[in-house]
């Protein structure tokens, strides 16, 4: 009887196990066109491989503005595809405004807000899961919608400009393992562009944790 418990608790823990890994993996995009984020050309991918293949190191070419490797693309493309976001790079030329902060922490529950601007009726939205932003993603445990004025979206408006966001380079300069990712995206009409840095206030990158933090304030109505 003791051995037929041993066994069978052994059994419950390796499907338990298998359930909470299989929760994650469904939520990573399986082919291209299901990535959130633009994907770094086979060009760039290929010059990377190619070096490391002839050893010819160190091969820190510097990455392509707006798009990211596969698996960075995987890892954050799975915590919004769980948060049930859509990718908006692709909505380029349509007229839409849209600004989506999504927040990693390596030991905390994945979240995003995101603002649009639908001819002046400005609308927010917040969404988090039971994830873990540093590596596992899980099912989206909150939401929360609201309308904003137009005195919050100038008011982030004038932040984005005074910082210059189209400006600041798309790649995080600092190696950090440890912290939380801090994504914003920025749709503007005709124009997309992103920013990734880990933990920008504390290594070098306070003006954009600023403005990450007033588009938390301005949903919040702080």
């Amino acid at each position: 009887m003791k051995i037929k418990k041993l066994v069978y608790g052994i059994l419950m823990m390796v499907l338990s196990s298998c359930a909470r890994f299989n929760s994650d993996i469904r939520y990573e995009p399986k082919t291209e066109r299901e990535f959130i984020f633009p994907m770094q050309s086979q060009e760039f991918t290929k010059s990377v491989e190619e070096c490391m293949r002839l050893e010819k190191f160190p091969c820190n070419y510097p990455e392509p503005q707006d798009s990211l490797s596969e698996f960075q693309n995987t890892w954050y493309s799975k915590h919004l595809i769980s948060l049930k976001e859509p990718k908006i790079y692709n909505q380029k030329g349509n007229g839409l405004k849209i600004i989506r902060f999504t927040e990693l922490g390596t030991w905390s529950n994945p979240f995003c807000y995101k603002i649009e601007n639908q001819n002046d009726l400005i609308l927010g939205t917040y969404s988090r899961s039971k994830g873990l932003g540093g590596y596992k993603a899980g099912r989206r445990i909150r939401f929360k919608e609201k309308k904003l004025n137009q005195n919050d979206w100038n008011t982030i408006k004038t932040k984005i400009d005074s910082i210059k966001f189209w400006q600041i380079p798309t790649h995080d300069p600092n190696i950090i393992f440890d912290g939380g990712e801090w994504i914003l995206e920025i749709l503007w009409e005709d124009e997309y562009h992103f920013v990734t840095r880990n933990s920008p206030a504390d290594y070098g990158g306070k003006e954009y944790a600023e403005l990450c933090e007033l588009i938390i304030n301005m949903f919040n109505g702080k």
